[in-house]
């Protein structure tokens, strides 16, 4: 097989695991109904994939080496640490409706613990996010009130958890904006 239409097969591969991934879990999704989803055989499938733990763990490293490069744009665009959290979290939010691979990774997270070593992509953003609230409450744009830590907190489930609680996802997210304005517009208002 060509190599630009093995990787081409490889990643139709990827897209119908992770859309299966997504929707059903590690331990629901199955390997046939990958293949169907795209007319491939389940051979066609250990030609690229010697498992479905093989497959599960391409889906997550895609995920993340997508996170990564947003994470980069980002900071390409925006130096302060809240511009860099709010268009993340924005731009991780638009990943969590339209790409499947994002959503994999999330429930991946949520159904089991990573092993050591595994590449997981909640830790790694909830790193980075930690990061720069961590940042921006040392230069005092996070106060008392609404801590580097609880901010993280928030923000990782505002954007990764389901949307079972009857808000949606932009709603809580821009929720989470205007309880940020408003701690901070409090803490920093003069004093009567």
């Amino acid at each position: 097989m060509s190599q630009p239409r093995a990787q081409r097969t490889r990643r139709r591969l990827l897209r119908a695991a992770a859309q299966e991934f997504a929707r059903l879990g590690y331990s629901g999704a199955r390997l046939s109904d990958v293949v169907d989803r795209i007319g491939m055989t389940k051979g066609a499938l250990y030609g690229h994939f010697t498992s479905k733990q093989d497959l599960a763990a391409a889906v997550r490293d895609e995920a993340v080496r997508r996170w990564e490069k947003l994470r980069s744009d980002v900071a390409a665009t925006r130096t302060d640490p809240l511009g860099q959290l709010r268009a993340l979290a924005e731009r991780l939010m638009r990943c969590m409706e339209r790409d499947p691979h994002v959503r994999a990774a999330a429930r991946f997270a949520a159904d089991r613990q990573p092993e050591p070593g595994e590449r997981d992509l909640i830790t790694a953003v909830t790193a980075h996010v930690a990061a720069l609230a961590q940042q921006a409450e040392d230069e005092g744009r996070l106060t008392a009130a609404l801590p580097a830590r609880t901010f993280t907190d928030l923000l990782i489930t505002t954007v990764f958890a389901g949307d079972r609680s009857g808000s949606d996802r932009r709603t809580r997210l821009n929720g989470l904006w205007d309880l940020l304005d408003h701690t901070h517009d409090r803490t920093h208002a003069p004093a009567r």
